[in-house]
């Protein structure tokens, strides 16, 4: 397994997905079958199988790949135009490709030849393409998230960042629910937990990089990633550091 870190926003995760638990985020979910295909359940547990999927943010779901043909998932924010267009094509639930097996193959030819950003690049692309949708977020709430994005690893509340894009607590809250699936303390629990995994990228151990990050400490970060990517922080420090 690697991860690559894409910017601000813009996490890539490769390897093999067999294990993952039922989960939920507030980022907007890429993931292709690399040489194979993904099993994808659902809340209820309706599952699909595909080679391509876009979930939806704060939608639960598990995308698992067969352990020999692996996958490349991408996560978005919606503080990111490509998580704004995702998310809206998505619209809060999970997107199956139809005939996604192309785009999967070339995708993952192209990390191989070109690397990430290019791969990242040419999905975002191409399936913008493929249809029209909503694709906007309100205005104050993606100012929100560049704020929470901009204040972590410090100390960020909900009414901070209400105050911040003068809007009240109670009415950003339920903007956020609305727009994205998920609380915005949800949203804060995730751009944390992306810098934590920079952190782990950078060679940093788990617990210092849950520290690094602004958790009170490991435990509560290994909390929010089981809630967020159904899996423990040492599996993905594991490979990070064997990549």
């Amino acid at each position: 397994m690697r991860v690559w870190d894409l910017g601000p926003g813009r996490l890539m995760v490769a390897g093999a997905f067999s294990d993952l638990a039922p989960h939920h985020h507030p980022a907007v979910q890429v993931t292709v079958g690399a040489g194979g295909p993904l099993t994808v359940t659902r809340a209820g547990g309706r599952r699909d199988v595909c080679r391509l999927v876009v979930v939806g943010s704060g939608v639960r779901h598990a995308v698992r790949s067969d352990a020999k043909s692996g996958a490349v998932t991408l996560y978005f924010g919606l503080q990111t135009p490509q998580g704004v267009a995702l998310n809206g094509l998505a619209r809060q639930r999970v997107w199956v490709v139809d005939d996604g097996r192309p785009l999967a193959e070339a995708a993952a030819a192209l990390l191989g030849d070109e690397g990430p950003h290019a791969a990242a690049d040419f999905l975002v692309a191409r399936l913008c393409g493929q249809h029209d949708g909503p694709r906007s977020v309100h205005p104050q709430l993606r100012q929100a998230i560049e704020v929470v994005s901009s204040r972590v690893p410090s100390h960020v509340d909900v009414a901070a960042v209400a105050n911040t894009v003068a809007l009240s607590p109670d009415y950003l809250g339920r903007l956020c629910k609305q727009q994205t699936g998920a609380s915005l303390s949800a949203t804060i629990r995730w751009v944390r937990l992306v810098a934590a995994i920079g952190h782990v990228i950078e060679g940093r151990s788990v617990t210092d990089a849950a520290h690094l990050a602004g958790f009170a400490d490991g435990s509560h970060a290994t909390r929010v990633c089981w809630e967020m990517t159904g899996s423990a922080p040492r599996d993905l420090a594991r490979a990070v550091h064997e990549s």
